[in-house]
């Protein structure tokens, strides 16, 4: 869902546009980062009592329940809370 106007959302595009490739993907890693936190942070935050790979699992949980068969999330899950256990 959007609220923004097209004609805003043309220009912000102009804008973007016109950064320099380099500072568009600096840009790119840094929201991406920044969301990174924002989700570990709210997980913490739901679940105290998570361990770390709980919270691992729970991340990519998170990213991918939604683009990736159930089976083989549940593996990846088990795997990342194993990997961050031991």
């Amino acid at each position: 869902m959007t609220d923004t106007p097209d004609h805003i959302r043309k220009k912000q595009m102009e804008i973007w546009l016109s950064k320099p490739v380099e500072e568009r993907f600096r840009l790119g890693m840094e929201f991406i980062n920044l969301v990174h936190r924002q989700m570990l942070s709210r997980l913490r935050e739901q679940h105290p009592e998570y361990t770390e790979g709980e919270l691992k699992a729970a991340f990519v949980y998170e990213l991918y329940k939604d683009d990736l068969p159930e089976d083989y999330l549940k593996d990846v899950m088990n795997w990342m809370r194993e990997r961050h256990d031991s």
